[in-house]
């Protein structure tokens, strides 16, 4: 195992410096690459289907769409093609190694990309299947990051986590995925470089692995930790970096802040960095094991003769000619990080002063959610709006309850569609939250408005569940005659609700609820703001909504670094399990000096 190990550091080292421009540059590039594409493959889906913006309700439709398959598709083949020349890359660099032949990093790439062309040239769909299957176990860091920057993807993959049960067979069928995915990256060698394939090589490679699973699976296992740890030591460094910067170049009053952004910079270089060395650890160890058994002939580096077709770039030579391309994809890629990191900037609309507080599900931290008892700790810890959800039981009567089931509330496992007010009444909502709230109950829309009328404010989200077709113009009705228009918000996900409330009853501010955010607003004509999940809000949502003349509320914002966060966007409403502590942000003065310990703590979410 220690053998192999040491080969396998021995192959990396040697052509270490250029390894490392070749990666840092070719992965920066296809993140942001990456992220275009995907972008523009979702503008260019909503545009053909009728759609203005992206959001939870009509996401089933778009996820289905023909074109929405067709141009995903479109940017998997794209991104596997990548995949593929860096592979190539890698392993043949791995193979000049072999040969004791120095590359510069734009050897790299040109090796990548003919690699790929022959393999591809081939043709044959059982090897190009074999490295499809590879891409999981060499690219889980890059796919993992991917998922977290685009919002589309995170919500897709929690969606199916929701909907596939039990959710053990997701992690079974991933294990299976990650086991069966390790096998064709420790065969990748053999299939990207033997020009002449065939069953019988594949055969050898496979018994060779089966002869030293044991030894070979040790290894993979504590070059992984190796590589966890190099992972683990640099997003450390990197923060403690970061924070150190901006401790001794911004100014007081913009140190947090600054150290929020610069934490999602840190985020993204920890992506760059464990995506590369993971592809490039996995990938040299493939290759240890595999030229034990197997041969390959190197061709003379290709860099230079591409370069002698050029008299002005022959006359450099050919280290000059090598820095020149290293250098100046590092400085344009340098570029283009400035100028997203200039666009970040915190003092956009800075700690916005009016930002009103409300508190989730009435005020659910404290008192068990959506019950009187809640509603008055909201009242009393100094929140402006308390959100609740409506829901109409059997008989047409408005409650307030969060789910369609009554079983997570009062352990009563029926749907609220199915029950009486009268019967409910009966239930026990506080026992679940605590002892000392045993007897609460779920308390009627009208009970709620007459106990906050001149106290407090609210934020009525009417819940769609396929059984409350009506449910809007009771709504208006109650609210209408306890005359709380003044004094309420009504917001939905499901946006034919507010334009039926626009129609019935103009007065009423009505709002969007928003689990993501893609496209235009603008056509979004029966919203007066926007109750959007705060890790989809930008900078560039918040200025075209203000820009509309509506304001964005942010849901559900509990940790102190992301309400500051939001505070410097310029949100105009701040949805929160703990209104006591977005108060506490809201209200530190601009010149409080923040030390090196605490913005470390902002650093690493702490």
């Amino acid at each position: 195992m220690k053998k192999i190990l040491r080969h396998t550091w021995k192959t990396i080292k040697y052509n270490l410096g250029s390894l490392l421009l070749f990666e840092t540059g070719y992965r920066i590039l296809s993140f942001f690459l990456t992220m275009r594409l995907v972008k523009t493959a979702i503008e260019i889906s909503l545009s053909k289907q009728g759609f203005s913006y992206l959001t939870a309700e009509n996401y089933g439709a778009f996820i289905k769409s023909p074109w929405t398959v067709f141009l995903f598709l479109g940017v998997f083949l794209i991104l596997f093609l990548l995949f593929l020349i860096e592979a190539c890359a890698l392993l043949m660099s791995f193979v000049h190694a072999g040969a004791r032949r120095k590359l510069y990093a734009g050897d790299f790439l040109i090796e990548g990309i003919k690699g790929a062309g022959r393999f591809l040239r081939q043709g044959k769909l059982l090897w190009i299947f074999l490295a499809v299957l590879a891409v999981p176990v060499l690219a889980v860091y890059f796919l993992v990051q991917e998922v977290s920057y685009v919002g589309l993807l995170e919500f897709t993959a929690r969606e199916v986590y929701q909907e596939v049960r039990p959710h053990a067979l997701l992690y079974i069928l991933l294990v299976f995925v990650m086991v069966f995915s390790l096998l064709a990256a420790l065969v990748l060698p053999y299939n990207l470089l033997e020009k002449e394939k065939s069953f019988r090589g594949l055969g050898r490679s496979i018994r060779l692995l089966k002869k030293r699973w044991k030894e070979i699976l040790k290894g993979i296992i504590l070059l992984y930790l190796i590589m966890a740890a190099a992972g683990a030591v640099f997003y450390i460094l990197a923060t403690l970096g970061m924070t150190g910067a901006v401790m001794l170049f911004r100014p007081e009053a913009g140190k947090i802040s600054s150290v929020l952004i610069g934490r999602e910079y840190v985020q993204m270089a920890m992506g760059v960095f464990t995506g590369g060395i993971q592809i490039t650890g996995t990938l040299a160890f493939a290759y240890t094991v595999y030229s034990r058994v197997h041969k390959t002939r190197t061709e003379e580096v290709p860099l230079w003769d591409l370069v002698k077709s050029y008299n002005w770039l022959s006359r450099l030579g050919r280290r000059k000619a090598a820095t020149f391309f290293t250098l100046l994809l590092i400085v344009l890629e340098a570029g283009y990080l400035a100028v997203m990191a200039v666009s970040h900037d915190t003092m956009l609309e800075s700690l916005n002063p009016d930002t009103k507080i409300t508190s989730h599900r009435g005020g659910a931290l404290r008192a068990p959610e959506n019950t009187l008892s809640a509603l008055n700790y909201t009242w009393e810890c100094g929140a402006d709006y308390a959100e609740i959800d409506i829901q109409e039981t059997k008989d047409k009567q408005l409650i307030l309850l969060h789910d369609d089931s009554l079983k997570r509330i009062t352990g009563l496992d029926k749907k609220v569609w199915e029950m009486t007010y009268e019967e409910i009444e009966e239930l026990d909502a506080g026992s679940s939250f605590g002892k000392g709230y045993q007897g609460e109950k779920i308390p009627a829309l009208e009970d709620v408005l007459n106990f906050c009328l001149g106290r407090l404010d609210l934020n009525i989200e009417i819940k769609y569940n396929g059984k409350n077709k009506g449910i809007v113009q009771r709504v208006i009705q109650v609210i209408r005659e306890n005359h709380f228009e003044e004094h309420c918000v009504v917001t939905s996900m499901n946006y034919r609700f507010l334009e039926e409330i626009k129609e019935t009853a103009p007065e009423i501010r009505t709002g969007y609820i928003m689990t993501m955010s893609y496209g235009s607003i603008s056509q979004v004509a029966a919203a007066d703001f926007f109750s959007v999940r705060y890790d989809y809000i930008t900078e560039g949502f918040v200025r075209e909504a203000h820009a509309l003349g509506k304001e964005v509320h942010a849901w559900t914002v509990n940790y102190r670094g992301n309400i500051k966060r939001m505070l410097d966007m310029g949100v105009d409403n701040i949805i929160t399990d703990d209104p006591a502590l977005v108060r506490r942000v809201q209200n530190q003065e601009s010149g409080t000096k923040t030390g090196f310990l605490e913005l470390l703590e902002y650093g690493f979410g702490i």
